[in-house]
């Protein structure tokens, strides 16, 4: 997973602009209508809708549709379609979730009341056949992110009017997302980008404004990351040079110089990132297993190596190249069966 999971739609489905009482064989699912986060702020009102990674705290809302399944057979059919609404405040009654989550840690899960007035001009085309701006929601609340890591989340999410309709419903929302570190957490705010160079060590979440196109992204002497940032949101832009201890041990014939984009953060497009080096020298992703071989090239103009991408990892530059791993003697010298060999004494 990424740095960034696609969203998966549940069911898309036409809203009409009749409103009609809970019948027995009307049921309801939720559905993230035009792929679009609705991220709730003050007062149960929805702050933005963003295709955007949300970030750890945030509370997402999904909406919640009704449809009368008047043969029962648990789908929407041709003759059905006019019977689907979005759950406006005509509806009534318990609203349970069945909610199981495969990857992360789980996020809280309940329902609620959204008002979608903020951001009228925004509305989403099925919402705006409807004067009741208030849309009852499945709010999913983010984990705290306190890390300089992208979080994962995954899971699937049910709604019915019983524990056991949530169950079997089967209209399943399948959640996917990542999540950025939470502002508040790390207790330092998003720094708009500025055009300076941003400082190991002092460097953490940074905004863009969204119209400016673009930039280059200049981390001191050691890298430059050119990049168009139009409509980019937030990065944890944290770096260092620290030396890494586990990977150096792995390869300790070698000298060796590392750069380490803490968050490892995604872009919204590629770019262009220049590590300065010096000439003869090799470039590697650094990875737990070892050194991963990247598609650059060394320019001698700038005395950097280029490469193409949208994600800032961790790399190192070695003055040798890093095809063998250290050998350490760490044998075990016991047969099969756990018993020490006997000597070959010659005889």
């Amino acid at each position: 997973m990424k740095k960034l999971f696609a969203l998966a739609m549940a069911a898309v489905m036409a809203a009409g602009m009749t409103t009609v009482a809970f019948a027995d064989t009307q049921n309801i699912y939720v559905s993230n209508w035009d792929s679009a986060w609705y991220v709730v702020g003050s007062d149960n009102r929805v702050d933005y809708v963003t295709d955007v990674e949300p970030e750890g705290g945030d509370t997402i809302a999904i909406p919640m549709f009704v449809w009368d399944d008047k043969d029962d057979d648990g789908e929407i059919d041709r003759g059905e379609k006019d019977s689907v609404f979005a759950y406006t405040s005509s509806y009534d009654g318990k609203v349970y979730i069945d909610d199981v989550w495969s990857v992360g840690e789980p996020a809280e899960v309940t329902t609620g009341w959204v008002n979608f007035e903020k951001v009228q001009k925004q509305l989403p085309w099925w919402m705006d056949k409807y004067g009741d701006r208030q849309i009852k929601c499945v709010l999913i609340t983010l984990p705290e992110n306190d890390t300089n890591k992208v979080e994962d989340l995954a899971g699937e999410i049910r709604v019915g009017r019983s524990k056991s309709a949530a169950k079997k419903s089967p209209f399943t929302f399948d959640l996917e997302l990542s999540y950025y570190a939470d502002n508040t957490l790390t207790g330092t705010s998003a720094r708009p980008w500025d055009g300076g160079e941003l400082i190991s060590g002092e460097t953490g979440i940074v905004s863009f404004d969204k119209e400016e196109g673009e930039i280059d992204i200049e981390f001191e002497d050691v890298a430059t990351f050119t990049v168009d940032i139009s409509g980019q949101g937030k990065l944890n832009l944290a770096w260092n040079t620290s030396f890494n201890k586990e990977f150096g041990a792995m390869y300790d014939y070698a000298n060796l110089t590392f750069v380490n984009f803490e968050g490892t953060p995604s872009f919204s497009k590629n770019g262009t990132l220049m590590v300065y080096a010096e000439p003869d020298t090799f470039i590697y992703e650094v990875t737990e297993d070892g050194a991963k071989k990247v598609d650059a090239e060394y320019d001698e103009d700038y005395e950097a190596w280029v490469l193409t991408t949208r994600t800032l990892s961790s790399y190192v530059i070695s003055d040798v190249e890093l095809t063998e791993k250290t050998v350490t003697d760490t044998e075990d010298d016991t047969t099969d069966d756990g018993s020490k060999p006997i000597p070959d004494t010659g005889r």
